[in-house]
C-alpha cells in the first residue's frame, strides 16, 4: 500500500507509525514505572504483614524465655502461637494466604498442604526448594499457566520461615486494569486516526507533535503535563481521552497510595490489638498461675493417664516433696488395691475417667495412700479440658478425711440411738399397757368409791326403818298382851295407832328414799361399766354422781352449785360423762383445795346450736402457766408425794377427744381456780 501511495499519504502513514509508536512508548514507560511502583507497596506492605506475624511470634518466644517453661511444654506453646496466627492472620481471603515453615521444613500454615497430610508433595515442589535457599526475599513463579508471587522471611529464635503466597493478578490488579484500559483507548486513537488519516494534514502534525511532548512528559513522570490542543475536532476528542487517561493513571496511583495508608493504619490497629490481647494473655496467666500454685485444694492436670502436673497443695497432701517425684507416680500406686465398696482402684478409677470423658465433670468420694502408706479420705473433682487443642483432666482434690470420720461415728451413733429407740418402743408399750392397767384400776376405783359411797347413803334410812320396825315390833307386842289380858284401854289404844301410823311413816318413808338411791346406784354403775348412748336429764345425773360420790365428798368443806335447767336432756353417753364428773370432782379435791380449805364447785350446762356445754370450775389454788401444755400428758402430776399418779386428767380427755368426740379447754391462773369448758357434738 506504501509503494502505491503519494508522499503525503506515506508521510500520514509516518505520522501515523510514529503516533502508533508514541502510545506505545506512552504505555511501556507508564505500564513499567506502575509496575515498579507497586512492587515497591506490595513488597512493603507484605513485608509489614509478616512483621507482625514475626512480631507476634517473637512476643511469644520473649514470654516462654521470662517464663522459663519446661522443654517439653515449648512444642505446645507454638501450637499455641500458631493457632493464635490462624485466628488473626489467616482471614478466607482469595488469592492471598500465609504460610509458615518449621524448623523440621514442615508446613504449619498453608491453604493447600498441612504438617499431617501432603508434606511430602509439597517438599518437591521447585517454590519450597527455592525459599529454603533463600530464606528471606522474593519471587515469582508460573503454576499451570497462574503466575504467583511469593514472600517470606526467616524468624531465626525458632528457625522459621514466614511468608505470603500471593496471586499475581491479585498483586496487579490495577496494573492490569490500567493495562486494558490504556490498550483500549489506544486502539480507540489508532482506529480513529485511521479513519481521518485522509482529512488530515497539517493540521495534525501540530497536535501530534504536542501530544508526542505530552506524552514523552508523562512517560518522564510528569503526570501534571498540560495538554491543550487545538484544530481539528477529532484530535480534540483525542486529546481529551488521552487526558482522562492521565487523570485515571493519576487516580489509580492516588488510589494506591491511600490504599497504602489504609493498610499502614490497620496493621498498626493490628499490632496495638496483638499487644492488648497479648498483655491480657500475660494476666490472665498470673491469675491462672497464683489460683493454681496458692489454692488450698489440691490440683493436677492428667493425660493420657499420666500426671503432667500438679500445685503445692497436692504435694503436701500426699506429704511429697518433689514435684518430679510426684509426676513420675503410676497413679495406680496413690491407691490401696482395693476401694472399701471391694472394687478394684484400677478399675474404678478407670471407670470415673471415661465417665469424666463423656459427661465433661464428675465427682467422687476416693480412699488414698500417703507417701507413708496411710489411708486417707479424699473428695475429688474430675473436669475435661482442652490444652492447646489435647485433651487434660483438670483434678481438684480436698482433704476429706475428718469429714469421713465424723461420718462413720454418726452413723455408730445412729446405730446405738436405733437400739435405745427399740428399747424406748418396748417400754412405751409396757407403758401403755401399764397404763391400761391404771385407767382400768381408776375406773375400778371409781366404782368402789360409788358403792361405798352408796352404801354410806342408804345406811341411814335403813338404819332408821329398822330402828322404826323394831319400835314397832316392840308396842305391838306390848299392847297385844294388853289386849290379851283385856286389860287395855281406850286411851292406849288410840296412842299405839298414833304411835303405829307414825312409825309406819317413818319407815314407809325410809324404805322410798333406800329406793331411790339404790335405783340410782343401779343406773350410775350401768353406766360406768358400759358404753351406752341413751336419753338422760342432765342436773337429775349430776346429783346422782354427787350422791354416788359422797364418801368423796361428805368430809369435805365444798359447796356444790348446779346452773343448768333442770328440763335439760342431752342424747349421749351418760357412762363417759359420769367418769368425767368424777375424775373432775377428784382432781379438784387433789390439787385445788387443801384438807380443811373452804371451795365452791359450779357446774354449767347447756346447748349450743349441735353441742352440749358443760363447764365444770373450782375456785381453788389453780395452775401454773408453765404446766397448763402438761396437764393432759398421762402420768404428769404436781402431786406425786401425795400418791397421785397423773392419769386423772389424761383419762377426761381421752374420753371427750376420742370416745365423745368433743372438745376440751382449760383456763387457769394461779390462787384464781381452774375452769374445764368441754364440747360435745349432739
Amino acid at each position: 500500500m506504501i509503494k502505491n501511495s503519494s508522499l503525503k499519504t506515506e508521510l500520514l502513514i509516518s505520522i501515523l507509525l510514529v503516533i502508533i509508536l508514541g502510545i506505545g512508548t506512552i504505555f511501556y514507560f507508564s505500564y513499567n514505572y506502575l509496575k515498579k511502583e507497586i512492587d515497591i507497596s506490595q513488597e512493603k506492605i507484605y513485608n509489614e504483614k509478616i512483621d507482625n506475624i514475626i512480631y507476634l511470634i517473637n512476643q511469644k518466644y520473649q514470654t516462654l524465655l521470662k517464663t522459663q517453661m519446661e522443654k517439653s511444654y515449648e512444642e505446645s506453646f507454638k501450637k499455641g502461637t500458631l493457632s493464635i496466627i490462624k485466628n488473626v492472620f489467616n482471614k478466607n481471603t482469595k488469592g492471598i494466604f500465609p504460610f509458615i515453615i518449621n524448623e523440621k521444613g514442615f508446613l504449619l500454615l498453608h491453604r493447600i498442604y498441612n504438617e499431617q497430610d501432603n508434606n511430602n508433595l509439597y517438599k518437591d515442589k521447585e517454590e519450597y526448594k527455592r525459599i529454603m535457599k533463600e530464606k528471606n526475599g522474593n519471587f515469582e513463579i508460573v503454576i499451570k499457566e497462574d503466575g504467583k508471587w511469593i514472600i517470606f522471611k526467616h524468624f531465626e529464635p525458632w528457625n522459621w520461615i514466614i511468608g505470603y503466597r500471593v496471586d499475581k493478578k491479585i498483586k496487579y490488579q490495577e496494573l492490569y486494569t490500567f493495562r486494558d484500559m490504556f490498550l483500549g483507548i489506544s486502539l480507540i486513537i489508532i482506529l480513529a486516526i485511521s479513519l481521518i488519516v485522509i482529512v488530515i494534514v497539517r493540521k495534525v502534525l501540530k497536535p501530534i507533535d504536542m501530544l508526542s511532548n505530552v506524552s514523552k512528559k508523562i512517560a518522564s513522570g510528569d503526570f501534571n503535563a498540560e495538554i491543550n490542543v487545538s484544530g481539528v475536532k477529532e484530535l480534540k476528542i483525542l486529546s481529551t481521552n488521552f487526558e482522562s487517561m492521565r487523570d485515571k493513571i493519576v487516580e489509580d496511583i492516588h488510589q494506591l497510595q491511600e490504599q497504602e495508608e489504609k493498610i499502614k493504619t490497620f496493621n498498626s490497629k493490628l499490632q496495638e490489638d496483638v499487644r492488648l490481647r497479648t498483655k491480657e494473655l500475660e494476666e490472665e496467666k498470673k491469675v491462672f498461675e497464683t489460683l493454681f500454685n496458692d489454692s488450698s485444694d489440691g490440683i493436677s492436670l492428667l493425660k493420657d493417664e499420666k500426671f503432667i502436673d500438679c500445685n503445692p497443695a497436692l504435694l503436701k497432701l500426699f506429704e511429697i516433696n518433689d514435684k518430679e517425684e510426684f509426676l513420675n507416680l503410676d497413679p495406680d500406686k496413690i491407691s490401696p488395691e482395693i476401694q472399701p465398696n471391694g472394687v478394684s482402684s484400677n478399675t474404678l478409677g478407670k471407670e470415673y475417667i471415661n465417665k469424666c470423658l463423656e459427661k465433661d465433670s464428675i465427682r467422687f468420694e476416693w480412699l488414698l495412700k500417703k507417701r507413708s502408706g496411710k489411708e486417707f479420705w479424699c473428695e475429688i473433682v474430675l473436669t475435661k479440658i482442652a490444652i492447646n487443642e489435647e485433651v487434660v483432666i483438670h483434678g481438684l482434690w480436698r482433704d476429706i478425711q475428718d469429714k469421713k470420720m465424723l461420718e462413720i461415728e454418726l452413723e455408730n451413733k445412729n446405730l446405738d440411738l436405733q437400739e435405745s429407740n427399740d428399747e424406748l418402743e418396748a417400754s412405751m408399750e409396757n407403758l401403755i399397757i401399764t397404763q391400761n392397767k391404771l385407767v382400768e384400776s381408776e375406773k375400778l376405783a371409781g366404782l368402789g368409791s360409788l358403792v361405798s359411797g352408796v352404801a354410806n347413803e342408804i345406811s341411814a334410812p335403813i338404819g332408821l326403818g329398822i330402828t322404826g320396825a323394831s319400835h314397832l315390833e316392840y308396842i305391838c307386842e306390848e299392847i297385844s298382851s294388853k289386849y290379851e289380858s283385856n286389860s287395855i284401854s281406850p286411851e292406849e289404844w288410840k296412842v299405839y295407832l298414833q304411835s303405829s301410823n307414825e312409825l309406819v311413816k317413818v319407815i314407809v318413808s325410809n324404805l322410798d328414799k333406800t329406793e331411790k338411791i339404790i335405783k340410782n346406784f343401779k343406773q350410775v354403775a350401768v353406766d360406768h361399766t358400759g358404753e351406752v348412748k341413751r336419753v338422760f336429764k342432765v342436773a337429775e345425773y349430776i346429783r346422782g354422781v354427787l350422791i354416788s360420790i359422797d364418801s368423796l365428798i361428805k368430809n369435805k368443806n365444798i359447796e356444790f352449785k348446779l346452773k343448768c335447767d333442770d328440763g335439760l336432756e342431752v342424747n349421749s353417753y351418760p357412762g363417759f360423762f359420769a367418769q368425767i364428773l368424777t375424775h373432775l370432782i377428784s382432781n379438784s379435791l387433789e390439787h385445788a383445795y387443801g384438807e380443811m380449805d373452804k371451795g365452791i364447785i359450779t357446774f354449767i350446762a347447756r346447748i349450743e346450736g349441735n353441742s352440749f356445754i358443760f363447764e365444770y370450775s373450782d375456785d381453788g389454788k389453780g395452775i401454773l402457766e408453765e404446766n397448763l401444755s402438761k396437764i393432759y400428758e398421762p402420768f404428769f402430776t404436781t402431786n406425786r408425794k401425795n400418791g397421785s399418779i397423773g392419769l386423772g386428767l389424761n383419762i377426761i380427755y381421752n374420753l371427750v377427744t376420742i370416745n365423745l368426740r368433743g372438745k376440751i379447754d382449760c383456763i387457769s391462773e394461779k390462787n384464781n381456780g381452774t375452769t374445764f369448758r368441754i364440747r360435745i357434738p349432739l
